[in-house]
């Protein structure tokens, strides 16, 4: 028995030390937790890489984690950081810097697998809520296997064409460099789910449609398959651009500037990144002299080289250039043979080369204009904020210059306009369709106006004839023209107020379904083709939001706005919002009520009671002022919209991995380091 006791006695000894040493322990782990915990939170978000490269050991990428100072990050051939802040402001962010002492290719290849490296997850979900939601396991996988046919084609046509031509051809070596750079973005987006763990498909025909989202409406047409089915696709663009000039003073100068984009898209596709490359390319592999444009920012996505929306902010030495596209439809059926990605260089390539070797707003016009494939087909607005306080009383010659070349059977007619007078090369107007581009200075006309608008709708007749826009107007009305649409009128009756950031993107903004779903009602319309049509009229307005409308509802519409202010100080402001629209709704704070004109309307009430006390009255005011204050509050929020919810929607089943659910974010200004 004694050893019995013994036994037991020892085992709860044994038992009650291991207890201790047991709490003390995890009281260890809880506090290397929290100050784990303590470290992450503490951490600023935004995470940093650079990529190395030798002749012996080629490339290789080393991660810096968190909270650094970010100028003293390793340079290496290529220095990068990221910040996911899509939950917060509706933007991630995306800095990407190049030693410009290495050879170019070298340097594209390296801001390629910096960029993939980090933002690997990004592509991974755009992907998901986009083309695979649309293709894998779908009706349409067939014609998307067609399409990545195609592009794989385009590619590796031109990225050897454009090899052989670099050393001697600057246009070819941006191009060229471009495709290394989607190679790199390819490679870096591999290692980084590799590194990951996590098991996820990579191909490269994916990144090079992400990178042709814009040209695909044209492909498609091209090559007789049908991608898109949207109430939309009839109409013209949803998108807009807005350029306006405030307090041009006495001596001619400018004092203001304000370049303004929104850009139409499915809310699926609103993993947005913002960007900044200062890439340190050269004019061609062989030359030494730096290529112009070193610095471009742009609103983006991810896994895309060029913006996709069309909105680039550029800089060099000596230029400062503001870049915006808006896109425009063809209805002449005849135009899409001369739609050619194989025989005529794609639309990104030729941004990348405009924004790299563009120091003016012609140049930019010139080299788009180069090897038209008829794709992404545009009205872009270039402007040169340097021209600010250049604007004289000079007047130059009027000069224009029409150009014709012939590529198997293909007219391509490139009509460029020189300016005039005391504002020459402020801004351009390129319009570009399949077989054409007519460009023209546009600088005078602005200034007398004080705005310049686009809108899908095209403002040179021979573009405007040639895409059957004219003829579009003569069967549907005013919503097919240049200067009577909806969009048009808007601008018409808002450019006076728009002054200030502020008020400009509350132009951009604009949003009034409360009328668009009055008037659609008096519509007595049943073929539902022609009713969109007839009922474009109404809805065809800036701000557009698809989701809310009774009839022909769709997750697509206005996804964003972006403005860039430049002032006389040559300081530049870019701001962005992502968001569908919305409008704050007013609450009962914003409702003051005279509560001493509230008694009197109790006066008839009071007359017909024999007696009535203190409280009673009180109780009657109170009553009174509650409905006065609903009835208030309905009327200032009659016109409210609400921001776009997917849990709250009819689109929740649709994909949108990885976004925020609730779409309220308000204007977004990036914070660059480098």
């Amino acid at each position: 028995m004694s050893k019995i006791l013994k036994v037991v006695g020892a085992s709860w000894l044994q038992t009650k030390i291991s207890s201790y040493i047991l709490a003390f322990l995890g009281i260890l782990a809880i506090l290397a937790l929290f100050f784990g915990q303590f470290e992450r939170i503490q951490g600023d978000g935004n995470y940093a890489a650079t990529v190395f490269y030798s002749d012996k050991t080629g490339y290789r990428i080393e991660y810096w984690g968190e909270s650094n100072e970010l100028k003293d990050i390793a340079r290496g051939v290529a220095r990068a950081y990221f910040r996911g802040d899509i939950e917060t402001n509706g933007w991630s962010l995306l800095e990407v810097e190049t030693d410009g002492s290495y050879p170019d290719e070298i340097q594209a290849y390296a801001a390629g697998i910096v960029e993939g490296a980090l933002t690997w997850y990004l592509i991974h979900m755009h992907l998901e809520n986009t083309i695979r939601a649309k293709c894998e396991d779908q009706p349409l996988e067939k014609n998307c296997d067609k399409l990545r046919d195609a592009l794989d084609k385009s590619a590796n046509i031109w990225k050897y064409y454009a090899d052989e031509r670099a050393p001697v051809d600057p246009f070819w070596h941006h191009v060229s460099l471009y495709y290394t750079q989607i190679r790199g973005i390819y490679t870096g987006w591999k290692y980084g789910i590799e590194k990951s763990m996590l098991e996820y498909e990579t191909d490269i025909s994916d990144l090079y449609w992400l990178n042709a989202v814009g040209e695909v409406e044209e492909i498609q047409h091209k090559l007789n398959i049908s991608m898109e089915d949207s109430v939309f696709e009839e109409l013209p663009s949803l998108s807009s651009s807005f350029v306006k000039v405030v307090n041009e003073s006495e001596d001619g100068s400018i004092k203001r500037l304000f370049v303004a984009q929104d850009s139409a898209g499915s809310y699926s596709s609103m993993t947005r990144i913002m960007k900044r490359y200062k890439l340190n390319y050269h004019v061609t592999s062989r030359d030494s002299t730096p290529a112009p444009g070193s610095d471009v920012e742009f609103t983006g996505y991810p896994g895309s080289v060029t913006s996709q929306d069309e909105f680039y902010v550029i800089k060099g030495d000596n230029h400062r250039l503001a870049v915006t596209g808006t896109p425009l439809k063809i209805y002449n059926n005849k135009l899409w043979k001369n739609v050619n990605i194989t025989e005529q260089v794609p639309i990104g390539p030729r941004i990348t080369a405009a924004n790299h070797l563009s120091s003016n707003v012609s140049t930019w016009g010139h080299t788009i204009a180069r090897s038209n494939s008829g794709t992404a087909c545009k009205q872009w607005l270039v402007v040169d904020f340097n021209k600010m306080k250049n604007v004289s009383d000079r007047h130059s010659e009027k000069n224009t210059i029409t150009e014709t070349m012939l590529d198997d059977d293909t007219k391509h007619t490139v009509v460029h306009r020189a300016g005039t007078g005391r504002a020459k090369g402020l801004i351009w107007l390129i319009e570009q369709v399949p077989a054409r581009t007519h460009s023209a200075d546009i600088s005078e006309a602005f200034l007398e106006k004080t705005y310049w608008a686009t809108y899908g709708l095209p403002f040179f007749v021979d573009i405007a004839n040639v895409t059957h826009t004219t003829k579009m107007e003569e069967l549907f009305g005013t919503i097919f023209s240049e200067t009577s649409s909806p969009r048009a009128i808007i601008f018409q009756n808002g450019y006076k107020n728009a002054t200030t950031l502020e008020s400009v993107i509350k132009l951009m903004r604009t949003n009034n379904i409360t009328a668009y779903n009055e008037t659609r009602n008096k519509i007595n319309c049943n073929d539902d083709n022609n009713c969109i049509l007839k009922e474009s009229e109404h809805w065809n307005i800036l701000g557009l939001r698809g989701d809310l409308f009774e009839k022909h509802k769709e997750a697509y519409g206005i996804i964003d706005t972006k403005v860039v202010t430049a002032d006389s100080k040559d300081s530049l402001d870019f701001v962005a919002i992502s968001s569908p629209q919305f409008t704050e709704t007013k609450t009962e704070n914003a409702t003051k009520i005279n509560k001493g004109n509230l008694a009197s309307t109790y006066t008839d009430q009071f007359d017909d009671v024999p007696v009535i006390n203190g409280l009673e009255i009180r109780d009657l005011i109170k009553q009174q002022q509650e409905e006065a204050e609903r009835e208030t509050l309905e009327l200032l929020n009659k016109d409210a919209v609400k921001p776009f919810q997917w849990s709250k929607s009819e689109f929740k089943d649709d994909a949108h991995e990885g976004l925020p659910d609730i779409w309220n974010f308000g204007i977004y200004r990036p914070n660059w380091s480098w």
